[in-house]
C-alpha cells in the first residue's frame, strides 16, 4: 500500500511539474483510477493537474488522448486563494464598476472539456489528432503533431501539418491518404489540444505561469486565474507576444457592449500584463448604473453618461453637481446638461458627478381621490372647475360617490399648510353656475367619500340569484324559547330576518371607513400645522348624528354643512335645541362658553351660528326616545304575542292589554326573562365554569399518591356549564303584579319575555338521587315522600341542604339540619326539589354547590313544561 501511495506521488508530480515531457503508464494511471473519488480530486488539487486527463480513455487501441484544461497553474502546493480587496483608494460608497465580473471564481469551476474546435484552429506541436480508415483497411490512429510541425503516418511516412487550420489538415491528410491507398475512406477528427504556457502578470489577482489549451481566450484566462485586482485597469490589458504588444483589450467593449471580438486566442509564449489603473471617475444619484469608473483617455460628462447607462427619467439635469480634488484643493462645478457645451465637459481623474432628483411636488396638475372613475392626477388649466375635473354624475363618479359631502384641500403657502373647502357634488356636477362648483388652482386635491351602497347588488344580477333562490313558504312549526321555556308557535319564513335596529348596517360601516380613511391625512395635517395662537382647523361633531366624530373645519362650513360631513341627522335626533361649546383663551387663561340655540333655525338659516376652530356641537337626542321598546306575552293569554311600551309601562299594564290570563293560566308558575339580567347570568358562567376548572386541577395535583375520590363528577358539571344558556330569570309573583303591588309590578324593559304556563299539577325531584324524576302533585305527600319515590339519595347526597325551588323561581330551604322535620309550606305544583352533591364528598370543591344550584334554576325555568 505504501509503494502504491508513492508511484501515485511520483506520478503526480511528474504531471505537475514537466507536463508533456513524461507520459504516465497504463499501470500508473490504473492505480490512479482505483482510487476513490475524494482522494483522487483530493490529489488533483494538491499537485495541481485536471484530473480528467487520468480519468478517461481514447476509443479504440488508439491511447488516451484528454482535452487539457483551460487553465492551470504550472506549480502550485495548493488551491489559489482569490484575494477581494477592498477599495481603499475609494473612498465613495459605490463600488468599482466591472471588477464583480470575477469576484467569486476559482480555477475548479474554469476547465473546458469536450470543446467542438473550430475550422479555423490552428494546429501547432503536442495537438493530437484521431484519424479512422475504414472500407479496404479499418484502422483507429492517434497521431500527435511532432515539434518539427509534422505527423508520421504508418506506411505513409511523416507530413507537415503545423500552421495549418484544423480545416486543412482534415483535407490535407484524407487527400495524402486516399492517394497512397486505394479504396479507403477517411475519417479525421480532433483528439486533444496541445497544452501550452503562457504568463499572467500585473495585477492580477495570482499573477505567474499557467499551462493552457490552444483555445483559451484572454477573458478566459483573466477569469480563470482570479481576475484583477482592484488596483488594475480593465481599460489596458495588454497582450504581448514576442516582446511585443498584439492586442489593447478594453474589458468596458465586453461588459457594456457585449463585443467579444477583441477577445483574441492566446498562443504559446504569450504573457497578459494588467497595468495599474490610472484614473477613476465617480457618478452616482439619478443615473442607470451608479459606480466609480476607469477613464480610457480623456471623457465627457457626455461620454461617461452613456458608460453609465444614462440618466433616470426623474435626474434633474438642469443642474448637475462636479467636484474635483487637485492641488489646488477641492473645486465645484455646476453643469447644465441641457445644453451641448456643458455636456462636453472634460472630466478629470477624481472627479465626483452626482445627478440629483427632480421636485416630486405637484405641479400643473390637480388631483382626485376616492369614489371617481378616475382617480390621480389631472392637467391643471386655468379657470378650471370641480365640474371640469370630474365630469358628469354617471360618467366620472362610481355608484359609490356620496353626492352629499366632498372636500377640496388647497396650499396656501410655502409652508405647504392647506385649508379646506367643503361642497355638495350633486350641485357642482348639476348645477355648474352654483357656488358649489368651486374654481381650482394648481395643486388642488379633491376628495369623494363612499355612500356605502352595494354596488354588486345593486347592479341586478346578485339581486336577481337571490330572488330565484329565496323562494318563501309559509308553514307553521313549534319552536321551544331558550329563555322561558315556551313552546311558541311561529310561522316558518313568514318573519323577517332582517338585522335589529341598533346594529350597524353594512352600508353605514362602509361609509364610515371611507370617512376614516381619506379624513385622517387631512386631520393630521391640520394638527400639524396648528401653533400658538393658530389652533388646528378642526371640529368635534357627537350626539344624533350619523358619524360622530372629529371633522375638518372647511373655510365655508356652517351648521348645516357640517352636519352633512356627520352624515346627517339620525331619526331620533332634537332639533329644537342642541349645545356649542368652545375654549376662549385670553393670555394664561382659558375657559370654556356654552352656547344653546335652535337646531333647526341654525340648519334653515333662520338664525346662523358661525363656527370657529376646535369648537364641539353637541346634537341632543328627542327625550324619551328609545328604539326596541317591545315586550313578548306567551302562554296562557287571552292575546299573546309581542307589544310595544312607552317607558314607564309595568307588567299589570302589558297583561291588561292582552287581555289577561286565560282560565288555564296558572300564574304562580311564570317565567319572567329579561336580557339584562341574561346577560351578567352569562358572566356569572364563565367565572364559574373557570374557577371551577381551577379547582378540579388543583384537586388533580393532591389525587397524586392520595385516595382522593374521582373528579369525573366535577368535570360533567364543567361541561353542562360550558353549554348553558343563560335565560335571566327574575323571581316575580304575577298575582301581587296583577293587583298593583308596587313592589311586585315591576316597570317594563326592553327585550322582555313573559311565559305564563297552563296548569301542570307535576312535581320534580333532581339531583343526588337514585332516579331523577317527576311526580303527579299529591297535596298529602312530603318532601320525603318525593324522595323516596325518586329511589331515596345517593350516598354523595347532601341531606343537610335540600332545598326547593318554587314554580315561580323563588327557593325555599324546608331545614337546615334535617328538613322533613320542621315544618315549611307545602308544595305546589311545578316545584322543584334539589338533593345537591356534597362537596367533601369531592375533596372541598366549594364552587360545585354554586354551580350546580344556577343549573338547576336554569332547567327548573320551564322542565315542567318540557316534559
Amino acid at each position: 500500500m505504501r509503494l502504491k501511495k508513492l508511484l501515485l506521488s511520483a506520478l503526480m508530480t511528474t504531471l505537475a511539474g514537466s507536463l508533456l515531457a513524461f507520459t504516465p503508464t497504463a499501470a500508473q494511471i490504473s492505480q490512479f483510477q482505483s482510487l476513490p473519488k475524494a482522494q483522487q480530486e483530493a490529489l488533483a488539487r494538491q499537485y495541481g493537474v485536471d484530473i480528467s486527463s487520468l480519468t478517461g480513455g481514447a476509443t479504440g487501441s488508439a491511447p488516451a488522448a484528454q482535452q487539457a484544461p483551460v487553465l492551470e497553474p504550472v506549480t502550485t502546493t495548493e488551491a489559489p486563494v482569490v484575494v477581494h480587496q477592498a477599495a481603499a483608494d475609494n473612498d465613495s460608497s459605490l463600488s468599482l464598476f466591472g471588477y464583480d465580473v470575477f469576484s467569486g471564481n476559482s480555477l475548479g469551476l474554469t476547465v473546458v472539456d469536450n470543446l467542438p474546435v473550430p475550422l479555423d484552429y490552428q494546429m501547432g506541436p503536442g495537438d493530437i489528432i484521431s484519424v479512422q480508415t475504414f472500407g479496404k483497411t479499418n484502422q483507429n490512429l492517434s497521431l500527435t503533431i511532432d515539434r518539427d510541425g509534422s505527423v508520421n503516418l504508418p506506411d505513409i511516412g511523416p507530413v507537415a501539418v503545423a500552421g495549418q487550420t484544423f480545416a486543412q489538415l482534415r483535407k490535407q491528410l484524407s487527400d495524402v491518404i486516399k492517394n497512397k491507398t486505394i479504396g479507403v475512406d477517411v475519417s479525421v477528427t480532433m483528439g486533444a489540444m496541445r497544452t501550452m504556457q503562457i504568463y499572467i502578470v500585473g495585477e492580477a489577482v495570482q499573477p505567474g505561469a499557467y499551462n493552457v489549451n490552444g483555445l483559451t481566450t484572454i477573458t478566459q484566462a483573466l477569469i480563470a486565474s482570479g481576475g484583477v485586482k482592484k488596483s488594475g485597469s480593465l481599460r489596458h490589458i495588454q497582450l504581448m507576444r514576442k516582446g511585443k504588444v498584439v492586442s489593447d483589450f478594453d474589458l468596458y467593449d465586453l461588459l457594456i457592449k457585449g463585443d467579444t471580438s477583441k477577445d483574441t486566442r492566446l498562443s504559446s509564449g504569450d504573457t497578459l500584463f494588467i497595468p495599474v489603473r490610472e484614473s477613476s471617475i465617480t457618478i452616482e444619484g439619478q443615473v442607470a448604473r451608479p459606480a466609480v469608473y476607469e477613464a480610457k483617455g480623456d471623457i465627457t460628462v457626455d461620454q461617461l453618461l452613456s458608460l453609465a447607462g444614462g440618466a433616470k427619467p426623474q435626474a434633474y439635469l438642469s443642474r448637475v453637481s462636479v467636484r474635483r480634488t487637485n492641488a489646488n484643493g477641492l473645486q465645484q462645478f455646476t453643469l447644465d446638461l441641457s445644453s451641448p457645451m456643458d455636456r462636453g465637459f472634460k472630466l478629470k481623474n477624481g472627479d465626483k458627478i452626482n445627478l440629483s432628483a427632480v421636485s416630486m411636488s405637484l405641479k400643473g396638475a390637480i388631483a382626485v381621490r376616492g369614489e371617481v372613475v378616475r382617480q390621480g392626477a389631472l392637467n391643471f388649466k386655468q379657470g378650471m372647475k370641480v365640474s371640469d375635473a370630474i365630469g358628469s354624475i354617471d360618467d366620472g363618479l362610481k355608484l359609490t360617490a356620496d353626492l352629499s359631502y366632498a372636500l377640496l384641500v388647497r396650499e396656501i403657502n410655502a409652508n405647504q399648510d392647506v385649508e379646506i373647502y367643503q361642497f355638495s357634488l350633486l350641485d357642482a356636477l348639476t348645477n355648474q353656475g352654483s357656488a358649489a362648483n368651486l374654481t381650482l388652482q394648481e395643486k388642488d386635491q379633491i376628495f369623494v367619500f363612499d355612500n356605502g351602497l352595494a354596488q354588486g347588488y345593486w347592479s341586478g344580477s346578485y339581486a336577481n340569484s337571490k330572488a330565484k333562490s329565496d323562494g318563501a313558504v309559509d308553514q307553521t312549526r313549534e319552536v321551544l324559547d331558550a329563555e322561558t321555556g315556551a313552546v311558541v308557535i311561529t310561522e316558518e319564513n313568514a318573519t323577517l330576518k332582517i338585522a335589529d335596529k341598533e346594529v350597524e348596517s353594512n352600508a353605514s360601516g362602509l361609509r364610515k371607513a371611507s370617512r376614516e380613511a381619506l379624513l385622517k391625512p387631512i386631520i393630521e395635517r391640520l394638527k400639524a400645522q396648528a401653533s400658538y395662537g393658530s389652533p388646528a382647523k378642526v371640529i368635534d361633531v357627537s350626539g344624533a348624528v350619523k358619524f360622530p366624530g372629529l371633522y375638518p373645519l372647511a373655510k365655508n362650513t356652517s351648521v348645516s354643512s357640517l352636519l352633512a360631513a356627520a352624515g346627517g341627522l339620525n331619526q331620533n335626533a332634537y332639533l329644537s335645541s342642541a349645545e356649542l361649546t368652545r375654549r376662549n383663551t385670553e393670555g394664561d387663561k382659558s375657559t370654556i362658553d356654552r352656547i344653546n340655540f335652535s337646531l333647526k333655525d341654525a340648519i334653515t338659516g333662520k338664525y346662523p351660528v358661525a363656527l370657529i376652530a376646535q369648537d364641539h356641537l353637541m346634537v341632543k337626542s328627542q327625550p324619551s326616545w328609545q328604539e326596541g321598546m317591545d315586550v313578548e306575552l306567551q302562554g296562557e293569554f287571552v292575546f299573546p304575542g309581542t307589544y310595544t311600551f312607552r317607558r314607564g309601562e309595568t307588567i299589570k299594564d302589558v297583561i291588561e292589554r292582552a287581555g289577561g290570563f286565560t282560565e288555564f293560566a296558572y300564574p304562580s308558575g311564570a317565567v319572567f326573562s329579561r336580557e339584562r339580567l341574561k346577560r351578567q347570568e352569562a358572566e356569572r358562567l364563565k367565572f364559574l365554569n373557570a374557577q371551577l376548572k381551577q379547582e378540579i386541577s388543583a384537586m388533580s395535583l393532591r389525587r397524586q399518591g392520595s385516595s382522593v375520590s374521582d373528579p369525573a363528577q366535577a368535570i360533567a358539571i364543567v361541561d353542562q356549564l360550558d353549554k348553558a344558556e343563560p335565560v335571566g330569570r327574575l323571581v316575580v309573583d304575577l298575582n301581587y303584579a296583577v293587583k298593583g303591588d308596587k313592589l311586585a309590578n315591576l316597570m317594563l324593559e326592553k327585550g322582555d319575555k313573559l311565559f305564563v304556563p297552563a296548569l301542570n299539577p307535576v312535581v320534580s325531584i333532581v339531583g343526588e338521587v337514585q332516579f331523577s324524576s317527576n311526580h303527579t302533585f299529591n297535596p298529602n305527600l312530603t318532601v320525603e315522600d318525593y324522595i323516596t319515590s325518586a329511589g331515596g339519595t345517593k350516598r354523595q347526597a347532601d341531606t343537610d341542604r335540600i332545598y326547593i325551588v318554587k314554580a315561580n323561581g323563588s327557593v325555599e330551604l324546608p331545614n337546615n339540619s334535617f328538613w322533613f322535620s320542621r315544618d315549611y309550606d307545602p308544595l305546589e305544583p311545578g316545584d322543584t326539589i334539589i338533593v345537591p352533591i356534597n362537596t367533601d364528598y369531592l375533596d372541598g370543591l366549594s364552587t360545585l354547590s354554586t354551580a350546580t344550584q344556577i343549573l338547576y334554576q336554569i332547567g327548573v325555568a320551564w322542565s315542567a313544561i318540557k316534559d
